[in-house]
């Protein structure tokens, strides 16, 4: 069964929910692309995310001849038994004593970044919130020299375009830049690999990490985890989440004010937007034998399109799914927003404290706020990728005797 719809086309992904309620209505699995199969419900994306040995992971460009060995994998990339060495060692560096010693850090950036804008009256909350949050947190955490974090966004931008753009020439040019910082980063590695009395940070952990055999990671899988996994990882997603999150609260009429009033309800603002609005589209894994899902046998060697975007909206899960309602309970515990199985995201603690914290402090500071007029989501033009380009709010800036 072929169904018109391109998920790698970023203008097919950026008004979905239409075709994506029909490929769920009529099938389990709908082959999309000769040899793309798209999985549309829930249970079966949770499932197959769960079998990494029937279903291995996929690179994020499936569709394009991979030469890369192994070791040149991101995390979201790889299969066992090397991902769960590399998950082992980000898990360690991402422990929940590292992620609450963070908390400081991150209650000061909030404070710090919007307290700069509360006296206007208004904001993009991407550019002036959204982007600068997750990379002093991220170059905090990851040990990036002070006078290198101003550039970790842009980086963090030009390898998701590296793997995502569709234009030939602007894909290259970002893997150029990428490469540039990447020989930069080198020299950095290597010099603290040789310093004496190491800050306690994830270059350190890393560094530092030794495997069964007592043997350490490389020069360049040190920059591997590091850019790639963490400081990519974690900044991109990060700044779409938070744009997300402020949207789909701020055009749900009466949330921010039940928030603000509220602060209970935080937690389950951002599973609500985990589910509503997921970060990540879809994610691909690619099967070494034939396999079958209700009626359809997908051959070894497909490419099997594990649906985020569609399983979080599944009607059989998740009642009015179209609706962002911040009152669902426990039925949220389901959402597959940071993935599921193995391939859960390694960071997804760091990302909910985030996002909790700087939803608090917003409503700490800004009793009320509303979209700009005429203000219109436009989604970054990545086809795995869902976040705002920028959010245009206005609030009412507090009294010179406040």
């Amino acid at each position: 069964m072929t169904i018109s719809y391109n998920p790698f086309d970023p203008a097919q992904v950026d008004d979905d929910e239409e075709v994506l309620t029909q490929l769920r209505h009529e099938a389990r699995v709908a082959e999309v692309l000769p040899g793309v199969y798209y999985v549309t419900r829930h249970d079966d994306v949770a499932e197959i995310s769960r079998d990494a040995k029937r279903f291995p992971q996929a690179p994020f460009r499936p569709l394009e001849e991979d030469t890369r060995s192994p070791d040149e994998l991101q995390l979201g990339e790889s299969n066992p038994p090397g991902h769960t060495k590399v998950r082992k060692i980000l898990a360690s560096v991402l422990s929940p004593p590292r992620i609450r010693a963070l908390e400081p850090l991150v209650d000061r950036v909030c404070a710090d970044l919007i307290d700069a804008f509360t006296s206007k009256g208004r904001a993009d909350l991407i550019g002036e919130l959204g982007r600068p949050l997750p990379a002093e947190v991220i170059g905090e955490l990851t040990g990036v020299p002070p006078e290198d974090r101003h550039f970790l966004h842009e980086y963090s931008d030009l390898v998701v375009s590296a793997v995502q753009e569709q234009d030939p020439e602007l894909q290259q040019a970002a893997i150029d830049r990428v490469s540039d910082f990447d020989v930069h980063f080198l020299e950095v590695i290597r010099a603290r690999r040789n310093a004496v009395g190491k800050p306690d940070d994830a270059m350190t952990a890393l560094i530092e990490y030794r495997d069964d055999d007592g043997r350490h990671l490389s020069d360049e899988k040190v920059l591997l985890h590091l850019t790639k996994d963490l400081v990519t990882g974690g900044i991109d997603t990060t700044t779409h989440l938070v744009g997300n999150l402020f949207y789909d609260i701020l055009s749900t009429p009466g949330t921010y004010e039940r928030l603000r009033d509220d602060r209970s309800l935080v937690p389950s603002a951002v599973e609500e937007c985990l589910r509503h609005r997921p970060v990540v589209n879809v994610l691909f894994r690619r099967p070494a034998e034939d396999q079958v899902i209700g009626e359809v046998t997908i051959p070894a060697g497909s490419t099997v399109a594990l649906g985020y975007a569609s399983a979080n909206r599944d009607e059989t899960i998740f009642e009015d799914p179209e609706r962002y309602d911040i009152d669902r309970g426990d039925v949220l515990r389901r959402q597959l927003g940071f993935g599921w199985g193995v391939h859960l995201c390694v960071g997804a603690p760091l990302a909910r404290l985030e996002a909790a914290h700087v939803l608090n402090a917003t409503l700490d500071r800004i009793p009320s706020m509303r979209l700009a007029p005429g203000f219109e989501y436009q989604r970054v033009k990545m086809f795995m990728m869902r976040g705002p380009v920028a959010l245009d709010v206005e609030f009412d800036p507090p009294r010179p005797d406040q």
